[in-house]
């Protein structure tokens, strides 16, 4: 385990970039300006995560926590595809850390295609697993899933264009197929949840079970006992569950003779039993939080209320928590030790939260009411060595509340920084444990084949559990109630709520389609004063427009050969389907719609402004309303506040300076940053000079590709 006062995290708007906190002092660092992927631990203390440069694209990079340690990795695909237009396809994916310190992912150097890929955190240490499927073909790799014993099981095709269950310890010979999709009726997979001794349980896509310990003898298919008797198998919920079980929801049939149901199992038909029945059809269990001492929290719940139980994995331990104060469902809770949790609620009355702490059955108001209190309910977390527990909180509206620490009382729970934070996926990746150089990093018993540390490995991420509008089959009526606190108060219907109000209001049907930048991103469809998800259903998907900053339908296409053949909506399919089967969401990348400025580079302005991106707002129309007014840059070659400090009469007139520097200063040979120096370009470039161009608007649209030198004032 790695023991350090030090995490990683990545920082939102105007603060952007990838930041360190000390979690002892409350001291934050910034330790480089690059927008970086979801952090991942290596052994050794640090971290690997995907982000781009000019040179080589989208690559794996590495930290240390250090701004010299941060660094490209392993230059995996050569070149930069994203220069020259081209899609990503050369950037790693699944990105799967081991109970050994390294991480698995999926890789394409070009010659091979996607194949499976391994990294310790070295250049030496990052390399192809196996050439599983011969030739450029991409390799579609399912579940990829840590077995906790420095190993890993997913779903691939074999040479024979089969799909099957493989293991891999990250040696070639150490990767092989575990069954014949022969004997399979569908390997294409639902969901899988591995029980962290070497063994993991797949759902495909025909209800099959299967168990594998990563051997052919150990994977098998598992006969459930919720199914006996059933025409059809059951639907499932697979949930991390207590001492290496796992909790199963179980769906009930339409007709209600079959109820549904709560299961624990280890995998065993013998070990596998009932715990309890849900209330009715409406309930749901869709989220466990380990508590520690052999108790799991699971939550559940309808429309208007969350459901809690507390369970040990048997029937008789399992008590049900009386009462609706456990809030709306998809608030979290957050263990603080000791068999605690805490949860956050809004206060929809006076626009605040309050903070409390569960404790067995009972519950303590932490924090009152108050605009103090951390601003939104679902929870992400850090557990520390020391009985602390760093988190960030996701407040309405998808904003950040700032840094947070707490030991489970109110006296010791504060606010470290008010960064907005970008979380992982679900809990896992928010904040990441690194050990600075020179400093000392507890020792670890090796538990896989080759590395010596072991960072703990968190819980695969738990699927949210959709509520779908059967006359609307994009709005999520459980999103919509959770994220709008006000309308779940009211009680009104909330489809009906979003078709009258929400949408004009800029309110968000699901967790992957954004209003604001749908219409920031289509104007046509603003002036045309349509609702927004109604144009995508009947006609944006199938005109290539983006959902939102967190979904890019071409590239899930792409990404998805069978929801292309199939002509289908991407956002249905990833949300209905794709999400649960573990596909990729891609980040959209927002496009220009509107008069260009030609220094005002959009490319630059999404990546250093992910706020900006976000809201899909066009990079021109940003800086000359707003952003040079905010410190923001329009280039990485045009610094706005270094011009306005360096040439106070533009200050003292308060133009907008890059308005300035194309009318004046280029002409009155002013810099625009200490990184280009106009005039050496303007000496060393003949051409550019004779034909009287800006000499940063020729290096921009020309120079940079044509090799130029930048020169520095």
């Amino acid at each position: 385990m790695t023991v350090t006062s030090t995490y990683l995290y990545r920082a939102l708007g105007g603060q952007s970039g990838l930041w360190r906190l000390d979690a002892t002092t409350g001291e934050t660092h910034l330790v480089a300006d690059i927008s970086a992927g979801e952090l991942h631990p290596v052994s050794g203390g640090r971290a690997v995560f995907v982000a781009s440069d000019v040179e080589h694209g989208i690559e794996l990079w590495v930290s240390d926590g250090t701004t010299g340690g941060t660094h490209l990795l392993k230059d995996i695909f050569p070149g930069n595809l994203l220069a020259t237009g081209g899609p990503a396809w050369g950037d790693p994916r699944y990105l799967t850390p081991l109970s050994d310190g390294r991480v698995m992912f999926m890789g394409n150097d070009k010659e091979h295609g996607y194949e499976l890929w391994i990294t310790d955190g070295s250049a030496g240490g990052t390399y192809m697993v196996k050439d599983i499927l011969p030739g450029t073909e991409w390799q579609f790799v399912q579940g990829l899933t840590d077995l906790g014993d420095g190993r890993a099981s997913f779903i691939a095709k074999n040479s024979d264009d089969q799909l099957a269950i493989w293991v891999s310890d990250g040696t070639d010979a150490g990767t092989f197929q575990v069954t014949q999709a022969e004997s399979m009726t569908d390997i294409t997979f639902e969901q899988v949840r591995a029980f962290g001794n070497g063994r993991a349980l797949y759902e495909t896509a025909a209800g099959e079970l299967w168990i594998t310990d990563g051997t052919e003898a150990g994977t098998r298919i598992f006969k459930a006992p919720w199914n006996s008797g059933q025409d059809q198998p059951l639907d499932l919920n697979l949930l991390q569950g207590p001492d290496g079980r796992l909790i199963v929801g179980v769906g009930g049939t339409s007709d209600g003779d079959t109820p549904r149901t709560v299961w624990v199992t280890d995998g065993t038909e013998a070990g596998t039993h009932r715990l309890f029945e849900l209330a009715g059809l409406d309930e749901w269990v869709g989220e466990t939080v380990n508590l520690g001492n052999g108790q799991t929290l699971l939550r559940g719940g309808v429309e208007e209320a969350n459901s809690l139980w507390i369970t040990d994995g048997t029937a008789g331990g399992t008590v049900r928590l009386d009462g609706h104060w456990t809030g709306l469902p998809y608030q979290s809770f957050m263990p603080v030790g000791e068999g605690k949790a805490i949860h956050v609620e809004d206060e929809p009355e006076t626009g605040t939260t309050t903070m409390w702490l569960l404790d067995g059955t009972e519950r303590v108001m932490l924090l009152g009411p108050s605009n103090d209190t951390p601003g939104g309910t679902e929870l992400f977390w850090q557990e520390l060595g020391d009985g602390r527990t760093l988190f960030t909180v996701t407040a309405t509206g998808g904003s950040r509340s700032g840094i947070w620490i707490t030991d489970g009382t109110a006296a010791g729970t504060e606010r470290l920084a008010d960064h907005g934070i970008l979380i992982g996926h679900h809990n896992y990746g928010t904040f990441v444990p690194v050990v600075l150089p020179g400093a000392s990093e507890a020792p670890a018993d090796p538990v896989g084949p080759t590395e010596p540390e072991s960072p703990a490995t968190p819980d695969l991420p738990t699927l949210l559990a959709h509520d779908w509008a059967a006359e609307m089959p994009l709005f999520d009526k459980g999103f919509y109630l959770s994220k709008y606190s006000d309308v779940a108060a009211a009680g009104v219907d909330p489809l009906q709520h979003f078709m009258r109000f929400g949408a004009a209001e800029g309110r968000d049907p699901n967790s992957h389609f954004d209003v604001s930048f749908y219409l920031n991103q289509n104007p046509d469809v603003l002036a045309a004063g349509a609702n927004a998800l109604e144009h995508y259903m009947s006609a944006g998907w199938k005109e290539g427009r983006d959902a939102s900053f967190g979904f890019d339908g071409d590239a899930y296409v792409k990404a998805n050969p069978d929801v292309a053949e199939a002509g289908l909506d991407p956002l249905l399919h990833y949300l209905h389907h794709g999400e649960a089967e573990g596909r990729d969401a891609f980040q959209a990348t927002p496009h220009a719609t509107g008069l260009q400025n030609p220094l005002v580079d959009a490319s630059f302005y999404y990546a250093t402004y992910g706020d900006v991106a976000k809201e899909g707002v066009d990079a021109t129309q940003h800086f000359m309303a707003s952003g040079w007014m905010e410190g923001r840059d329009a280039n990485a070659f045009f610094d706005t506040s270094w011009y306005l400090a360096t040439y106070q009469d533009v200050a003292e007139a308060g133009v907008n300076p890059l308005n300035h520097y194309l009318q004046f200063g280029a002409g009155e040979h002013r810099a625009p940053s200490l990184a280009f120096d106009a005039g050496a370009y303007l000496a060393a470039n003949a051409d550019v000079a004779e034909a009287g161009m800006n000499s940063l608007k020729h290096y921009l649209q020309h120079g940079q590709f044509e090799g130029r030198d930048i020169f520095a004032a």
